[in-house]
C-alpha cells in the first residue's frame, strides 16, 4: 500500500519526515508532497486548480490519500479529479469542504473566532499579511508561541523549533475559490477520520461537523496536538495501517 500525505497550511512535504519510516517499517510506502504554494513550491500560484494539477501528477492507482488540517481540502479536490485512481482518503484532523462555499465558510472562519483565545494574543498580532513574489498575499504566523499554542503542544522544544524554521505563508487565494466536486460526493471512496482529541487548532464540535460532511459516524483516535505526524509519529503510522486495513469502513 502507498501513502500520500499531503500536509495542511503553512507547512509542507517536511513535515511528515518523521511519519515516513514508521510507515515503511509497517510495510507501506509513502509519499509526501508539496503543493503549489507551499513549501519549496512556496511561489508557485497556489488554486484549486493548480492543487488538482499537483495531485494528479503523483497520484497512482491504489494509493491512500493523507490530508492534514486543509490538506483535506486537497485531497477531496483530487478525489474529484481522479477518483479511478484513489483506494481510500484519510482525513486526519482534516477540514472538509461544503459544496458550493469557500475553505472559509467551511471551517465556520475558526481562525478569526478561535485562534486568539488559544493563543492568548489579538488576531492582527499572531498573523500578519505578506506578499510572496508570483503568488500575491499570503498570511503567516508572527511568533513561535503562536504555532506552539495552535500546533505543537505536545512536541519537544527541538521539534517545536525545527517546525517552526520551516513554516512557510500561507496563500489566500486558495480559501476564497468555491468547491464544485460533483464527481468527489457521488464517489464510493472509502473515507476515514483521525481525531486529533488534545487538538488546540479547533474544536471538536467542528471535527463532527466534519465528519458529517463525510457521512461518517465513527472515527480512530489519537491523544495528541494537531500534529501527531511530530510527536507522536510511530502511534500515526499505526492508525494509518488500519485506515488501509478498513477497520471501520471495510
Amino acid at each position: 500500500m502507498r501513502f500520500v500525505l499531503v500536509h495542511g497550511g503553512f507547512h509542507g512535504a517536511w513535515c511528515w519526515q518523521r511519519l515516513v519510516p514508521e510507515i515503511e517499517r509497517l510495510g507501506h510506502a509513502a509519499v509526501a508532497i508539496d503543493l503549489p504554494g507551499a513549501g519549496e513550491r512556496l511561489t508557485e500560484p497556489a488554486s484549486h486548480a493548480s492543487w488538482r494539477a499537483a495531485l494528479r501528477d503523483v497520484v497512482e492507482d491504489g494509493d491512500v490519500l493523507v490530508g492534514h488540517s486543509n490538506g483535506g481540502f486537497a485531497i477531496s479536490l483530487a478525489a474529484d479529479e481522479v477518483p479511478d485512481r484513489i483506494a481510500r482518503l484519510v482525513y486526519l484532523s482534516a477540514a472538509v469542504p461544503i459544496e458550493g462555499e469557500s475553505a472559509n465558510a467551511a471551517t465556520d472562519d475558526n481562525v478569526a473566532t478561535e485562534w486568539p483565545a488559544t493563543v492568548g494574543l489579538p488576531l492582527d498580532e499572531l498573523l500578519e499579511v505578506v506578499d510572496v513574489p508570483a503568488q500575491g498575499p499570503c498570511v503567516r504566523l508572527t511568533t513561535p508561541r503562536a504555532a506552539n499554542a495552535l500546533f505543537y503542544h505536545d512536541c519537544s522544544p527541538e521539534d517545536q523549533a525545527w517546525a517552526w524554521a520551516r513554516l512557510t505563508p500561507m496563500p489566500l487565494a486558495p480559501s476564497q475559490e468555491v468547491f464544485h466536486l460533483p464527481t468527489f460526493w457521488g464517489s464510493a471512496i472509502p473515507r476515514d477520520f483521525l481525531l486529533t482529541t488534545d487538538d488546540r487548532s479547533h474544536s471538536v464540535a467542528q471535527d463532527n461537523a466534519f465528519m458529517r460532511r463525510l457521512g461518517l459516524s465513527t472515527a480512530l483516535s489519537i491523544v495528541s496536538s494537531h500534529s501527531p505526524f511530530v510527536s507522536m509519529p510511530a502511534e500515526t503510522a499505526q492508525l494509518l495501517d488500519r485506515c488501509a486495513a478498513g477497520v471501520l469502513t471495510g
